[in-house]
């Protein structure tokens, strides 16, 4: 078996999911990409090697459990043993309550968290004994409301208490559980406020640092606690929001 780590990222076709794809690579992890978008996939795994790593491509959809166990099982199979499992794949519906049937709300649920527990529960049996970290990619909305996002909040305050629970069932495991909760990030899902220039200057105003975080910042962070350095860190949520929430 190769001598590097292996580190499952979903998400990994843009924004922080390939950010962080590309910091772990440059810690020699060797990167298994899931998402939907094959093309970006591949851009991503063409980055990831141009650093001197390994990396295989699984386009697969959050939505399906199966194709998440598939995932795992693909990864272990082509790379080795697991070692990190980045829970980065979300999305966002930003309709006002009334207006959001229960079947999107479950949608970004299944997306959002019930994929986290899915994946972490298929790389189980591959961490189990020998050690390893699952990182949940949070956000600063499953701590406090934004408009017309009542599921994507509910989703990731899910993810708040997903993290601990898993934390405390499997630190016998020797397997550590912690979650990033990244503020407003430049990103795909955030360029259309931070385009409006009245958006944008309401958005500041709301961050002690008067700015927003890079893809990069919130993916140093990340390998950060994927690393040894971080050994005793579990069962936390680690907001990266600028000051945001403690402003509030």
């Amino acid at each position: 078996m190769a001598a590097h780590k292996l580190a499952l990222v979903t998400g990994a076709s843009r924004n922080i999911g390939r950010a962080i794809a590309l910091a772990l690579a440059r810690r020699g992890y060797a990167l298994a990409c899931f998402g939907r978008d094959s093309a970006a996939l591949e851009e991503t795994a063409h980055m990831v090697r141009a650093l001197g790593a390994q990396a295989s491509v699984f386009v697969g959809d959050a939505k399906s459990n199966a194709s998440l166990q598939a995932f795992a099982e693909h990864a272990v199979q082509t790379h080795g043993a697991i070692d990190a499992v980045i829970n980065n794949a979300g999305i966002v519906v930003e309709r006002r309550p009334e207006e959001l049937t229960p079947e999107e709300f479950a949608e970004t649920l299944q997306v959002n968290l019930v994929s986290q527990f899915a994946l972490a529960r298929a790389a189980h049996a591959s961490m189990r004994g020998r050690g390893g970290v699952i990182i949940n990619i949070g956000s600063l909305a499953g701590a406090i409301a934004f408009p017309r996002t009542a599921a994507y909040c509910a989703s990731k305050a899910g993810i708040d208490g997903l993290t601990r629970a898993l934390a405390y069932d499997w630190a016998g495991d020797n397997i550590r559980v912690v979650c990033v909760a990244p503020g407003y990030v430049r990103s795909d899902i955030s360029k259309e406020v931070l385009a409006d220039e009245r958006k944008r200057d309401w958005v500041l105003r709301r961050i002690p640092l008067r700015r927003v975080a890079e893809p990069e910042e919130i993916a140093e962070f990340v390998a950060f606690l994927a690393s040894d350095a971080a050994g005793f860190c579990t069962g936390e949520t680690y907001y990266v929001d600028g000051g945001q929430r403690m402003a509030i």
